[in-house]
């Protein structure tokens, strides 16, 4: 009988002790995102950042009183944009995210700052891309304008699948690596993050192509 009551008040510590350090609510905030595309013929463009927003549920569990382990699901609007004085041309991705992040916090006063890195999963369920040339544009295009030297090719072919296994598709999953700088205020944070993909999401073809996401968001816990 004392072993099983022994047993007992251990678990309910246990269970008291997880839900203080387990923290939940919601997150949201806007991206600005492109594609880096690695190979001599595009070694040049310079492209534009595509802008986004993104959206979820964040958790967040208390380690130590400094040490943190901190997760999120997430829908991410995620793209590439390459823009000149002929045309603007657009990939755009809708990601279900998931990242996981191991996290140090540094109390000052009544507020923290925090460090996080960690590695992210996504899952690509919506994407299209687009090409609108100037109406008026300024000066005639030359004739090699919309060929490989420029960011336009892979936007100008609508009859291709988005996503799929043949040239100029996409694929749907993607992992990489996120770094994150939070400042935070009781149930409060303050989030900007960076994330960079290992995997080529056009595999098909002769360039390697890899995501790239700066991220500003805003985290409520509903319990802190």
């Amino acid at each position: 009988m004392k072993t099983k009551l022994i047993i007992l008040v251990l678990l309910l510590i246990s269970g008291t002790s997880f839900s203080q350090g387990f923290h939940y609510g919601f997150t949201g905030g806007f991206t600005a995102a492109t594609i880096i595309e690695k190979s001599e013929i595009n070694a040049g463009v310079k492209k534009s950042p595509k802008y986004g927003y993104q959206c979820g549920v964040a958790a967040e569990f208390d380690v130590l009183s400094t040490v943190y382990i901190s997760s999120a699901l997430c829908f991410v609007k995620k793209g590439d944009k390459f823009k000149d004085q002929f045309a603007v041309s657009k990939a755009s991705f809708g990601y279900f995210e998931m990242p996981i992040y191991v996290g140090y916090k540094v109390p000052i006063g009544n507020v923290y700052l925090s460090g996080n890195v960690g590695p992210y999963s996504s899952l690509a369920i919506v994407g299209k891309r687009s090409f609108t040339p100037d109406p008026d544009p300024e000066t005639e295009p030359p004739f090699e304008w919309n060929f490989e030297e420029t960011g336009h090719e892979s936007n100008m072919d609508n009859t291709t699948e988005f996503f799929g296994d043949e040239w100029n598709s996409y694929k749907r999953f993607d992992s990489g690596l996120s770094f994150a700088l939070r400042a935070g205020y009781q149930q409060y944070q303050l989030s900007a993050s960076y994330s960079f993909s290992f995997i080529d999401i056009r595999p098909n073809e002769t360039i390697k192509s890899t995501n790239s996401v700066l991220n500003i968001s805003f985290i409520y816990f509903l319990k802190y």
